[in-house]
This record gives C-alpha cells, structure tokens and sequence, in this order.
C-alpha cells in the first residue's frame, strides 16, 4: 500500500547515516530486512528505527555472521541443536533434543552463540524467497538446568530484539510437566503471534499428522527414526555421537535426513576450499569430525536418567500437564527477573 511504501522510504532515509557492516551487506541495507523491522513494530517508523539500529550495532559488535560455537568444539555434544533439512516450502528444519545433550546445565551466552550459529548458517541455505525457518523441539530428557524460564526468555528476546518476522513455526513434542511449567513461565511475555505459532503435540498419531503435512517423506522418516532413537534408553553410541557418519552404511544417520546430509555436510570440506563465497557451515562438531578432529564423547548420566514414562504416546495432547506445572517448583535460579520486558515476538 502507499502508506507502507512511504513508512519504507522514511526508515530508509533515516538509516541513511548507517555505514553497511563489511561483510554482512546482505543484512542491510536491503527491502527485505526494512519490511521485516517494520512489521514487527506494526509499521511503526519510530520503533523500527530504533530496532535496526540495535540489530545492526548487534551484528557489527558480534561478527555474528563468522560466529562459532566453541562449547560444541571443547566438549562434543554440548549443544544438539542441528539442521537437519527442509520442509515443502523450503524453509530450513531445526531439530534439537536434550537426551542427546553431553551437559547438565545451559547458559545464556552458550545458548545464544550456538542459536545464532545455527540460523545465520541456515539462512544460507535458503532460496529465494523463503525468508523463515521451522524447529522440531524433542522435549525428551529435558530437565530444569537445561532449559529453564530465566534460560528460555534470555534467547527468545534475542530472537525477538535482532531476528524479528524470522519465526515460522515451532512443533514441540514429548513434553513434559517441566516443559509446562517452563512454558507457562515464559509465555507470558511472548507476543500472541509468536505464541500461535509454537505447536505442543504429544500422541505419535498427531506428531505424524504434522509431519506428513508440512514436511516430505524423507524428511519425515528421519525425524520419525531419530525420535524413536532417542527415545529409547541408554541412549546407543550412534545416538550419543550424532555428529559422526554412521559406521554402517544404509543404517539412520543423525546428522539430518539424506538429501540435506549429501548437500551440506559430507562435501562441506570441499565446498569450503572451492568456493570463492560463503558457504553454509553444518553443526559445529560435524565439522570436526569430517576433518578428523577428535571427538571424545563426555559422559551425561542424565540421557539415561530421562523419564522415559513422561514422554509421548498418550492420546492427548498440549493439555496433558498444564495443570500439573503449577506443582513444579522452580528455583530462584531459574526465574525471570521482574524487570523482564513482556510482549516480545520473534514472528
């Protein structure tokens, strides 16, 4: 509309004085990342101004673009959190897991730095015209340490503050009374549009249903096996060293579903050494093993102390414990401070 061309053209002109971050000009400037500030303040000029400018001195501060994340070289396993590949639209597919994790306890630095790692390598490998990613969260294993209220508001305001209009839906499944408890703590301060966009599934028949309707078959199989995988208990060493090439050809591969693996991971070395640009960098730890780094897996007596009885395959769904969370105790540790800004969105 021509209201939006000149909301446009004004944030444009005032971000005029902003030097483009070397590096990093596909950031800004450009018209998809002043729509994108401006939808997420409702069109406001004043406040998307101030947004970018934010993001931008973020981005410059950060080297966000070139960020690793050295908790996943020091110790494998630290983080689980991987792409694994696309959904019928082409969006990236984000699946984490936290009985895989080699770790008690997250932080926010941790969190964020490995966050950001993933996205700014899945946004390059996004086609035209896809401007949005999907998370598969398998709540399996979860405990308080590992993602708690304080820990969950922290990286969603990130999200919120410098990847606005970025969120395109997130599917949680095998949750748990913590993660209601977690849940109910944090959403609070989600925008309503964000919080629409999280899906709590727990009965398989649903988890599928999703699945089949938003994602290819190849896709779908993998994140089915690897599920299933890690569901089971102890945790089996191809599980524990997801990172890692399967030693038996034709048997699940944890890295990411066959085509994504074949594309992003197994050629990465090659790729990096013949390409005059950027390229897409897998989990930290994949690129550790594939150039024959080491990689001693440290043990977590918590991915074999999940409650394996808390898990899916009930028949109902995101109600199962809401009820139940209020009988979780959360520890001063892990609550959100009072002067926590409410409303974010990340959508």
């Amino acid at each position: 509309t021509v209201s939006m061309e000149k909301s446009m053209q004004s944030l444009k002109d005032r971000m005029k004085d902003v030097q483009p971050i070397e590096g990093d000009e596909d950031f800004f400037p450009n018209d998809s990342t002043i729509v994108r500030y401006l939808k997420s303040r409702d069109w406001n000029v004043d406040e998307a101004e101030k947004m970018l400018r934010n993001t931008i001195e973020f981005r410059r501060r950060t080297n966000v673009i070139d960020i690793d994340c050295r908790w996943c070289h020091e110790r494998p396993g630290f983080h689980t959190m991987r792409q694994v590949g696309f959904d019928e639209s082409g969006r990236p597919v984000i699946y984490s897991n936290f009985r895989q994790a080699a770790t008690h306890r997250y932080s926010a630095e941790d969190s964020i730095t490995h966050v950001s790692y993933i996205i700014e390598n899945a946004k390059l490998t996004m086609k035209p015209g896809i401007s949005t990613w999907v998370f598969v969260v398998d709540c399996s294993g979860m405990s308080l340490p590992l993602c708690n209220p304080k820990l969950g508001y922290g990286v969603t305001q990130t999200l919120a503050d410098h990847y606005p209009e970025r969120l395109g839906m997130v599917i949680c499944l095998n949750h748990n009374t913590v993660f209601h408890a977690v849940w109910k703590a944090i959403k609070v301060f989600v925008h309503r549009n964000t919080a629409s966009k999280v899906n709590l599934v727990r009965s398989m028949s649903k988890v599928k249903e999703l699945f089949h309707e938003y994602f290819s078959d190849e896709l779908t199989n993998w994140l089915l096996d690897e599920i299933k995988l890690n569901k089971k208990g102890p945790l089996c060493d191809s599980q524990q060293r997801f990172w890692e090439r399967p030693a038996k050809k034709g048997s699940h591969d944890p890295r990411g579903c066959p085509s994504y693996v074949a594309e992003y991971v197994d050629n990465y070395l090659e790729k990096k050494e013949t390409s005059n640009q950027r390229v897409h960098r897998p989990f930290p730890t994949m690129i550790d093993s594939l150039s024959g780094k080491c990689c001693k897996v440290q043990s977590n007596s918590s991915r074999d102390e999940a409650s394996l009885s808390d898990v899916s395959g009930t028949s109902s769904d995101c109600e199962l414990d809401s009820d139940k969370a209020d009988d979780i105790e959360i520890p001063d540790e892990f609550k959100i401070d009072n002067s926590a800004v409410k409303q974010i969105s990340v959508s």
